[in-house]
């Protein structure tokens, strides 16, 4: 009896040895080793932009990225430009996301490629944008939709002056928008983007002087801001009628010399030298108008009538006035 109790207790301690520290030189158990992955599963913890996939088929991870990621990347895109929302189409601009590469990628976590300590990674999914498709649609846009700079302008109303006042324009920066727009249509991190734009200052802000001649009236007035110079002047007879028309100054001269015009009536008459008998006076201003032009008079009897051949007449000494006061290309309007 004494012995069997003496087995009976030495197997007791021996059982209980296991719970006791480890003696010196034993083995500690190996740490446990993951099952491998199902062929065609993702590991868990894997996302791809975001979308949980882990645990997915490569064919359903696919659809969930293409459902979840692309489709809402496919939908028009709403830009803004001078308070209008205009739409830009996404697919038309080339819109590409490489889903079958992110989720090829996704795939060797877990297998050649260990997952991070956490346990979890994001892999992110490429996409591109054609920016030539993208820039063709953005001038589309351009040309339909920007306020083009107007230059300062003089028009007749009768022969009242109507001055256009300047304006600034406001366009699409195509580059920039082009570059911005690419980033918007992968990005979709709000509901509406401000196209880029820039401003273009009008090439002329303000008329400067110009001239109109009232025929009817046998007037000549001079306009520049707020002056103006009023002369009296003779024009064209029934025969030789001045011209109306939008035209320019083209050519100053002071003392001319007088070149007859090739027209019947100068036949013969030969050019006249600078002199009190020089039918053009002191002054000559030419016009865009063929062979007519603004210049004083030896007959000062004729202003105020039908008298000459097409030109205007004017007091030698108004002409005098009146040259100073106008350069190459200052408008001339006649009615």
């Amino acid at each position: 009896m004494t012995k069997w109790r003496a087995g009976i207790g030495l197997a007791t301690v021996v059982a209980a040895g296991s719970l006791l520290p480890a003696v010196a030189g034993a083995q500690a158990p190996a740490p446990a080793v993951p099952a491998p992955l199902p062929p065609g599963v993702i590991a868990p913890g894997v996302s791809i932009a975001g979308i949980p996939v882990g645990g997915a088929t490569v064919a359903a991870a696919r659809a969930a990225v293409i459902q979840q990621h692309v489709v809402p990347r496919r939908a028009p895109l709403v830009v803004t430009f001078r308070g209008r929302n205009l739409k830009i189409e996404p697919v038309k601009a080339g819109y590409a996301a490489k889903v079958d590469y992110a989720v090829k990628v996704a795939m060797i976590y877990g297998r050649t490629k260990a997952l991070p300590p956490e346990g979890v990674v994001d892999v992110p999914l490429a996409a591109t944008v054609n920016k030539k498709k993208l820039r063709a649609i953005l001038n589309l846009r351009a040309a339909r939709n920007n306020l083009s700079a107007v230059d300062a302008a003089v028009s007749l109303k009768g022969v009242r002056p109507v001055i256009r006042k300047p304006r600034v324009g406001v366009v699409v920066d195509v580059p920039k928008a082009t570059t911005q727009i690419a980033a918007a249509i992968v990005a979709r991190d709000r509901p509406s983007y401000a196209l880029a734009s820039r401003r273009v200052a009008p090439a002329r802000t303000s008329v400067g002087a110009f001239v109109v001649i009232d025929r009817g009236n046998y007037r000549l007035t001079w306009y520049k801001g707020k002056r103006k110079l009023t002369f009296p002047i003779a024009v064209g007879q029934p025969a030789y009628p001045t011209p109306t028309g939008d035209f320019q100054v083209i050519q100053k001269q002071v003392n001319p010399t007088w070149f007859p015009p090739s027209s019947p009536w100068a036949e013969g008459l030969g050019p006249v030298p600078p002199g009190v008998s020089n039918p053009l006076g002191t002054r000559w201003i030419g016009t865009s108008a063929p062979a007519i032009g603004m210049h004083g008079t030896p007959s000062p009897s004729s202003i105020g009538t039908r008298a000459s051949h097409g030109c205007i007449r004017m007091y030698i000494s108004d002409v005098e006035k009146l040259y100073p006061l106008v350069d190459i290309g200052t408008p001339v309007f006649i009615r």
